[in-house]
């Protein structure tokens, strides 16, 4: 395993319940680790690198959270948390490039309590993944669709974890699709054929792992003790080699591949206050400055990304001197601020973002209280 060393990080608990975010107001931002600053307004230009183009488009109008979207080649699909039944069913809903709803699609409504979901474009069609409580532990369970959103087959079971919960999350590539999920002692990194499993391999001790393709080259990221990881994943039986970033205690991290580099976001608590911070890793394995990528000053939690072509774009929620908002942040290849950052929600109360990038436009999903789902689009010329 190899290693690099910018600081130690304290990180928040985070809580997928609306009421429970990690944290409330309070901390000014540093840079710490001999990193640089990406908050206060930024050292680009003052003009905004995104604008929005429509704001709060209703998704569902129930008591959803924890949106996941994609872009499906003409529109987004939109999977969340509905409680408003027995606290714990799948929907899949769809949507055109404008925001118009076409269709809504129960994709898991058991007796159960079914959470954590995510959803993915998986060749010509879409994987719903979520896991179920089961005890003490969890299953990881999928779910087919069409691109127009029709669920397809039944939902099928993928694995049993030991967690209570296994926040399974997904990445195609040319080499097929690869899952991740948490399990007791660690997590597990899987590579997916059809509705089952061909293989898996232990992460001991990993938590929070998540994984990102460009449609060729895939990358994985999670935490370990006071580390946070980082792999390029290869063919099903190539073992791993993680590059180390010690003295963390990450929670939440994200990766996304842009060109040749990866980007990592997490939650990070080193002021005393959750901040979502930023990484570069390259072709070559040389790793960046840390960066801030939250602008203000209160607790900032839930970071989801997106590669434009042209700048990482970095999602989250924030306590600003009041309740949360839903913002987003254009950062340059070096990590720099491109513009001003925008508040996605539109001064509504909301919390944990999901992003999608269209190819001209980010589609911004979150949750607002007491007002379910919502979408809004942003174009980043």
């Amino acid at each position: 395993m190899r290693h690099w060393v910018l600081g130690s990080i304290s990180a928040a608990i985070i809580a997928a319940s609306w009421g429970c975010g990690s944290g409330e107001r309070g901390g000014q931002a540093d840079t710490g680790g001999g990193g640089h600053a990406a908050g206060g307004g930024g050292t680009g230009s003052h003009a905004a690198a995104c604008t929005i183009a429509a704001e709060g488009l209703k998704v569902s109008s129930g008591r959803g959270i924890t949106p996941s979207i994609a872009w499906t080649g003409s529109g987004f699909a939109i999977a969340w948390h509905e409680r408003a039944a027995d606290e714990g069913d799948i929907l899949l809903a769809t949507v055109d490039a404008e925001g118009n709803k076409l269709r809504e699609e129960v994709i898991d409504d058991g007796p159960g309590v079914s959470s954590h979901p995510s959803v993915h474009r998986d060749g010509q069609g879409l994987l719903v993944l979520w896991q179920d409580q089961d005890g003490a532990g969890s299953v990881v369970r999928g779910r087919r669709a069409t691109l127009e959103g029709v669920a397809e087959g039944a939902a099928f079971d993928l694995a049993r974890s030991g967690a209570a919960e296994s926040w399974p999350t997904a990445a195609s590539s040319q080499d097929g699709t690869l899952i991740a999920w948490m399990d007791a002692g660690g997590s597990q990194l899987g590579h997916l054929d059809g509705g089952a499993l061909s293989s898996s391999m232990p992460l001991d001790q990993a938590q929070f792992p998540a994984v990102a393709s460009d449609g060729e080259k895939t990358a994985v990221v999670w935490t370990q003790g006071d580390a946070l990881d980082f792999a390029r994943p290869g063919q099903e039986s190539a073992p791993l080699d993680p590059i180390a970033h010690q003295g963390v205690t990450a929670k939440l991290p994200r990766v996304v591949l842009g060109g040749d580099d990866a980007f990592l976001v997490w939650e990070d608590t080193r002021s005393g206050a959750e901040q979502i911070r930023a990484l570069r890793i390259s072709a070559q394995d040389e790793v960046s400055p840390e960066a801030i990528a939250s602008r203000g000053e209160g607790s900032a939690n839930w970071p989801a990304l997106a590669w434009t072509g042209r700048g990482l774009a970095v999602a989250y929620y924030q306590f600003r001197d009041g309740p949360p908002g839903v913002f987003v942040t254009l950062l340059s290849r070096d990590l720099e601020p491109m513009g001003d950052e925008i508040e996605a929600s539109g001064g509504a109360t909301a919390r944990y973002p999901a992003l999608a990038w269209t190819g001209q436009e980010l589609g911004i999903a979150y949750t607002e209280q007491d007002q379910g789902i919502r979408l809004s689009r942003a174009s980043c010329p």
